[in-house]
């Protein structure tokens, strides 16, 4: 089991049995799981595109607003995609399997990835805000 594929997994645990979501709890799972990974790969297009590619915050933030949006959308799109009805019931076996322990160490790496993906963000925006401010 990869990684995203047990934050999957995770994601619809907890809708299911914290949120009791009853409705969809596969579909916002696979949204839940885009929207981390959407978040994932932001920091690194934004590194490369002002850092590498040379140019103002303003210009790159202008240049690839909509493909953010864009980015979105595939990574959703390409996750309905891969996580099929008959993905999804390997995926459940597979996790129900997991020991406790496997499962503790595999939280601690989720949550740690959400944690990166948040401060990075957030670093990252506020470094552009501050360098171009003035």
């Amino acid at each position: 089991m990869n990684f995203f594929d047990y934050m999957y997994c995770r994601l619809y645990w907890w809708n299911t049995k914290i949120i009791k979501e009853k409705e969809t709890p596969t579909f916002y799972s696979i949204v839940g799981l885009s929207v981390f990974q959407s978040f994932g790969i932001i920091p690194i297009i934004d590194i490369c595109g002002i850092f590498i590619g040379n140019s103002t915050y303003i210009n790159a933030v202008l240049s690839i607003s909509h493909f953010y949006l864009v980015l979105g959308i595939i990574v959703l799109i390409v996750d309905l995609i891969y996580y099929n009805k008959k993905k999804r019931k390997k995926l459940y076996t597979t996790f129900a399997n997991l020991t406790v322990d496997k499962k503790k160490k595999l939280d601690i790496l989720c949550l740690s990835y959400i944690l990166i993906i948040i401060v990075s963000n957030i670093l990252l925006s506020n470094y552009m805000r501050f360098r171009y401010e003035g």
